[in-house]
């Protein structure tokens, strides 16, 4: 499929994911252009303190933005407030610098001219200074409009949408073409906001320092900033609408930042759209386990599929359980009761344990069978895994401790990314999901786990209780899904997204339907 039919079958997602796109950057420019003007004018009166605040401004800079985000989580949750609040932080110090620095380099005579005509210090301002400047300060705007922009992709990560969710399912799913159709309108949305507030600057600007440009009438100049403050508004407004609950009706249904977790949550939307009457917003694509997690617990998603280990080690902290994994269902779910008023609902069916995986013919060669046997070779090998693996404890640490393996290097991938990078050698192990369908057509070989390290991943719906309690409904049609997908179905459903380029919920929907479960 080429750039084209991508971008016509995905028209859709396109625009809506500009939309959000635009929202984000420019609601966090207008705050950022509120708060930098004002403070740069005050600087230009109290010199000697620019330094100290551009310099403070200055270090928000150099935080890396994927980390801004990620100190947001824990205090602001996901969506879109999070997001404006880390793109304003990085758009401060353009505006800033620019403002005070144009004001400063007006000429000191024609500065004094000003204060011998009479006027006072803030007339000096704002009737010479300001004008004078408005140059040097729309450059700085401009300059931290194209920054957003750009910056904006990664806002997907905690959920607040916008043009980084076709990107990162693209590179999810190494998926050329989706990356493109969310690279190429980020790329076109720069270019036509910088020329439409270079379109304002002439507007703004005074026509007396408006040296060779044409004369401005003052009906084209109140029609320009009159239309200019029409769009701010309808952002605005669109935030809003988008953002705010209206009424009890609605539902969010939120997924990881991974194919299964993508397809799992368009199925369950979709069949709540079937069977009630109730509004649903999906939000698949929004993170990893604690990301999601977080997501649920303060309300801004109500319902995510979730696996029992997960639950069990990565979030609630135990350690895995042996015996019947129904042990582990009970008891993960009594626990969630308990300290986050979640319930778990009846299991979908199939276990996505985590594994290793290697290149079918490089395992036989080097006569690897078990994890066992990859502990005797490990320092050999370059393990690629997603960070989250690297970092749980029931990941990488954990089998560390339980086998005693450690690898030559340790690549920190996407989930997309792990696979294709053991099939291309450029590493030579790799974290996999049982029911991943690229396992097989990928050639990869899964290692056995001789230890039994890893508990049981069975997925289920996951529920805020007082949603339940709100819908009682919700439980009854969840629970048809229980039962209902066997781990290899699982995997055909994921190959048909990862290896047949099909959409996640294209293909929830098709299975949906083929099980009678919808329409």
């Amino acid at each position: 499929m080429n750039l084209w039919d991508v971008m016509m079958n995905r028209k859709e997602d396109i625009y809506h994911a500009t939309m959000e796109h635009i929202q984000l950057s420019f609601i966090a420019l207008l705050i950022a252009i509120v708060i930098s003007i004002p403070t740069g004018l005050m600087l230009t009166r109290f010199p000697k303190l620019a330094a100290p605040v551009i310099g403070v401004t200055s270090l928000f800079q150099t935080i890396p933005s994927l980390a801004l985000l990620g100190f947001m989580i824990p205090y602001l949750g996901i969506g879109m407030f999070p997001a404006i609040v880390a793109l304003t932080v990085y758009a401060l110090l353009p505006i800033l610098r620019n403002t005070y620095t144009g004001i400063m380099n007006v000429e000191k005579p024609i500065k004094e001219a000003g204060i011998g005509m009479g006027m006072t210090s803030m007339q000096v301002m704002l009737k010479v200074e300001l004008p004078l400047a408005l140059n040097v300060i729309m450059a700085g705007i401009r300059t931290a409009t194209v920054m957003l922009i750009g910056v904006a992709t990664l806002a997907s990560l905690v959920g607040a949408g916008g043009l980084g969710d076709l990107i990162f399912r693209g590179i999810s799913t190494v998926n050329t073409e989706l990356i493109l159709a969310g690279t190429i309108p980020a790329a076109l949305l720069a270019i036509v906001f910088d020329f439409l507030l270079g379109w304002m600057e002439k507007a703004a600007t005074p026509k007396g320092i408006q040296s060779g440009r044409k004369k401005t009438s003052k009906l084209v100049r109140g029609l320009k900033i009159g239309f200019s403050s029409i769009l701010v508004i309808a952002l605005l407004a669109g935030i809003v609408a988008n953002n705010v609950r209206f009424g009890s009706d609605k539902i969010v249904v939120g997924g990881k930042n991974f194919t299964e977790q993508d397809i799992l949550a368009h199925m369950m939307a979709s069949l709540i759209e079937a069977k009630t009457d109730l509004q649903v917003v999906r939000k698949p694509y929004l993170g990893g386990s604690q990301v999601t997690h977080n997501a649920l617990i303060k309300g801004y998603i109500d319902i995510y599929p979730e696996y029992t280990g997960t639950g069990w080690t990565s979030v609630l902290k135990e350690q895995p359980i042996g015996g019947k994994p129904e042990e582990t269902y009970r008891r993960v779910k009594e626990a969630y009761e308990q300290q986050f008023n979640v319930t778990w609902l009846r299991p979908i069916g199939f276990n996505n344990t985590y594994t290793l995986a290697m290149k079918r013919e490089r395992a036989e060669q080097e006569g690897i069978e078990t994890f066992t046997d990859l502990t005797r070779k490990s320092s050999n090998f370059v393990l690629g895994a997603t960070h989250e693996f690297l970092e749980r404890p029931d990941g990488y640490r954990g089998l560390q401790q339980a086998y005693g393996m450690k690898f030559k290097e340790t690549k920190g991938l996407d989930p997309g990314l792990t696979y294709s990078a053991v099939k291309e050698g450029t590493t030579d192990v790799n974290d996999a999901f049982s029911t991943d369908g690229r396992i097989e057509a990928f050639g990869l070989k899964v290692l056995k786990d001789d230890k039994n390290y890893f508990p049981p991943y069975y997925a289920a719906p996951i529920i805020r209780m007082e949603t339940l309690q709100a819908h009682p409904e919700l439980e009854e049609v969840l629970n048809l899904l229980a039962g209902k997908i066997d781990d290899r179905t699982m995997s055909v459903l994921n190959g048909k997204v990862d290896l047949e380029g099909q959409q996640a919920r294209a293909v929830a929907e098709q299975w949906l339907k083929d099980s009678g479960l919808i329409p």
